[in-house]
């Protein structure tokens, strides 16, 4: 669950460094999923909570509950001029890719197929507010052995906060 929540993250925060100029530097992101797809979760004691707290993850309180995932993300020089955000292990386990990609102004619409072991497809959305800002909407419809089909909607803004990345 934990791995899926960041893959849907890491799909949204990867993708909005490569539709358009960002400023390099440090980047806050905050992502809320829910839907269906989100199960209940296990039971954590109190330490293993506040742990999640701590990397900025608000856990879901039952099943198709939002969960809310603050991080932060590096973009560098050379990646905001070649607009290629670094691939975490997961999105590379998870073979995602943007496909038909589109830009209207300071909009940028895509579909996205994953194809890994969680497999899933999906659409997207991301509007920029300059280039120290943006907000964005992503749904997720997967497959899922167990649980059958499900939908997953994720609500993501970035705001940028820093030159440098510490």
């Amino acid at each position: 669950m934990r791995a899926l929540a960041f893959l849907l993250i890491a799909a949204a925060t990867g993708f909005a460094a490569t539709a358009h100029a960002m400023k390099p530097g440090l980047w806050e992101i905050t992502s809320q999923v829910s839907g269906g797809g989100m199960p209940a979760m296990p039971a954590m004691s109190d330490a293993e909570r506040k742990q999640m707290e701590a990397m900025g993850v608000k856990m879901p309180g039952g099943a198709g509950g939002p969960m809310s995932v603050v991080t932060r993300h590096c973009v560098t020089k050379e990646q905001a001029e070649k607009r290629q955000p670094p691939q975490s292990d997961e999105d590379r386990r998870q073979r995602c890719e943007q496909k038909d990609v589109k830009t209207s102004g300071n909009t940028t619409t895509w579909k996205i197929e994953c194809t890994g072991e969680q497999k899933m497809t999906g659409t997207g959305s991301i509007t920029y507010q300059g280039e120290e800002s943006y907000k964005g909407e992503s749904t997720f419809n997967m497959q899922d052995a167990k649980r059958g089909p499900s939908t997953m909607k994720q609500n993501y803004s970035g705001k940028w906060l820093a030159t440098a990345c510490k």
